[in-house]
């Protein structure tokens, strides 16, 4: 039988390696790569509580497989999720139509750089020291120059339910999870 040339293999995984460390510096400081097209999938989103320090929120796009999407770009500095729920709508071969479903309890969920560009939005909102109405091209590099944004120190949300096209972060951690294929009437959220 043939083998594996370990040059070649540590060549090849590490330029893979490279290229993904890259998409995912990226998409934390973008949203996502502008050359990423989304799955079309709109994640549903409940949270019990949302803690974050350096807030800011502008209009934007993103551009799904079938169509581009407006959406709200949150980015949040530093975030502490409470009870979070999150299902996605999955079709599998063989199976029918399920949902992929995560469920973090307490406070285990937090975020650094967490970026959601989110179809809509609701639920109870407290922000600090908040500026509206600033110019979105101070906030991202990507933003449409002149349009209006809005920026506060932080925030504090109860009760959210975010319907999102994409999420990203520099780190993600989510202790205690439970990550489940389900069917969509036995879904937590």
């Amino acid at each position: 039988m043939g083998h594996t040339r370990r040059l070649r293999f540590a060549g090849i995984f590490g330029i893979g390696l490279l290229v993904t460390g890259g998409m995912g510096v990226s998409m934390a400081q973008n949203g996502l790569s502008a050359n990423l097209a989304l799955s079309d999938t709109i994640f549903t989103q409940q949270v019990g509580g949302l803690d974050g320090d350096g807030f800011s929120l502008f209009v934007d796009h993103e551009i799904n497989v079938s169509d581009d999407v407006p959406v709200s770009r949150l980015r949040i500095d530093k975030a502490t999720v409470t009870d979070m729920c999150m299902t996605a709508p999955i079709s599998l071969p063989g199976v029918g139509d399920k949902k992929f479903q995560m469920l973090v309890p307490n406070d285990g969920t937090t975020a650094s750089n967490l970026v959601i560009g989110a179809k809509d939005l609701a639920g109870s909102l407290t922000l600090i020291k908040p500026q509206i109405g600033v110019d979105a091209g101070q906030l991202d590099d990507s933003a449409v120059p002149g349009s209006g944004g809005i920026v506060s120190e932080g925030l504090e949300a109860s009760d959210q339910t975010i319907h999102a096209t994409s999420i990203a972060a520099d780190k993600l951690t989510a202790k205690g999870g439970k990550i489940s294929i389900v069917d969509s009437e036995d879904s937590a959220c």
